[in-house]
């Protein structure tokens, strides 16, 4: 499922950094502070439309997760902060609203339980204590910890090699003709390899990769037991 050099080479076209007005919350604007002592990621979000700066490879592996679950609408990382001591805020990691309209802050828990502050680092090992933080500040947390991202290291992996097709798909002409190509495919089989799609679709292999790929971000296909990097993938209906 590899995006090949023509995907990536045109990611780097799009640099829209809109903010929806219509959203609860906005990203937080990281202090050039932050961007020199911190490890930076910045990509174009298909889900969000524009592009996102995330803080750290632990946060940036959230946010890959969030890309792809389509039960997720929209997400803003650094949504708001939250008064943990009296002189310590901590950023909330991200907000997410999912497609029943219900919303969610998530705060991520690295490995070393500390995350960042406007003193520097932040011990938040004691989830009591964090709760009770948030609920002074009337908000509800859901906690990511960097063990369940160690676990879902191979849809990261996966993740990681789709998301150039994805920003292939959203600039290709043709992707309606092959979409609906492709649904007439599977309307009539169960399962349906990538590279049969290729042989048996008249568009360019770059082209059906890019489409699959888009269908799997929107939640309408999925992979069945795909390993990272491999040379074929075999496809399914998503159903819930």
């Amino acid at each position: 499922m590899t995006a090949g050099t023509t995907a990536t080479a045109g990611a780097s076209s799009v640099a829209s950094h809109a903010i929806d007005p219509n959203l609860s919350y906005t990203p937080r604007k990281l202090t050039r502070g932050e961007r020199n002592r911190r490890e930076v990621f910045v990509f174009f979000s298909p889900r969000n439309q524009r592009v996102v700066t995330i803080a750290d490879a632990v946060n940036a592996a959230v946010a890959l997760k969030l890309e792809f679950d389509p039960a997720i609408q929209k997400y803003v990382e650094r949504p708001r902060r939250i008064q943990f001591t009296a002189k310590r805020q901590i950023d909330v990691s991200f907000w997410t609203r999912d497609t029943s309209g219900e919303e969610r802050f998530f705060l991520v828990v690295p490995e070393a339980g500390a995350v960042g502050s406007t003193t520097g680092t932040v011990s938040v090992r004691d989830r009591n204590e964090l709760d009770d933080a948030a609920q002074r500040n009337g908000i509800r947390l859901h906690y990511v910890t960097e063990l369940e991202l160690l676990s879902a290291r191979a849809w990261l992996a996966t993740g990681f090699e789709l998301l150039p097709l994805v920003w292939e798909y959203g600039r290709l002409a043709t992707r309606s003709l092959i979409r609906n190509q492709v649904r007439a495919r599977l309307a009539n089989s169960e399962r349906v390899s990538l590279s049969n799609l290729i042989k048996t679709l008249d568009f360019t292999p770059a082209s059906v990769r890019a489409v699959v790929a888009g269908m799997i971000h929107h939640g309408e296909l999925r992979l069945v037991d795909y390993l990272p990097g491999a040379a074929d993938a075999v496809l399914e209906i998503a159903r819930a």
